[in-house]
């Protein structure tokens, strides 16, 4: 039984750190950001071929060649010039210029100290979509307006 539970754990461990591995290796590659005077807000979106099977389910998402994955990290400024993750409220849609808008569910996750939110959406061989986010890290804050357009291509 312990040794089921630390295999289990181990394979937890691994999992998180290749999702965090991932996502890092994307914001750092991309920079893909929007920042205010306090915060500032990293964003990319892949296919979700690039996830491994055990990170994908240990996230509840689904590794589909027609399938993206949208990744929003939202991290304060602190003084000194560090940033710190924080929970923010994300709203927003994905669809293809002129068509329908179709809602982005995200889900949080809880890494350490970082915060990550994911959300899937569809995908077409080629297809370009838009992408429209507006990112609340207080409830009084003005809302960080996330908005840019990707092609994705079927692995």
């Amino acid at each position: 039984m312990t040794t089921i539970r630390m295999t289990r754990f181990k394979i937890l461990i691994g999992t998180l750190l290749a999702i965090a591995l991932l996502l890092t290796a994307d914001l750092a590659a991309a920079e893909q950001l929007v920042e205010d005077q306090h915060y500032v807000v990293h964003y990319s979106a892949f296919n979700s071929t690039h996830l491994t099977p055990e990170v994908a389910q240990a996230y509840g998402l689904m590794r589909s060649r027609h399938r993206g994955v949208v990744n929003i990290a939202v991290q304060r400024k602190m003084p000194g010039g560090s940033n710190k993750a924080v929970m923010a409220q994300l709203t927003g849609y994905t669809g293809q210029l002129g068509g329908s808008e179709i809602p982005l569910d995200f889900q949080m996750v809880e890494e350490g100290d970082a915060i990550y939110y994911l959300a899937q959406f569809l995908t077409s061989d080629g297809g370009k979509l838009n992408f429209d986010i507006k990112v609340k890290p207080t409830p009084e804050a003005s809302p960080l307006k996330v908005s840019f357009e990707q092609s994705f291509f079927v692995d």
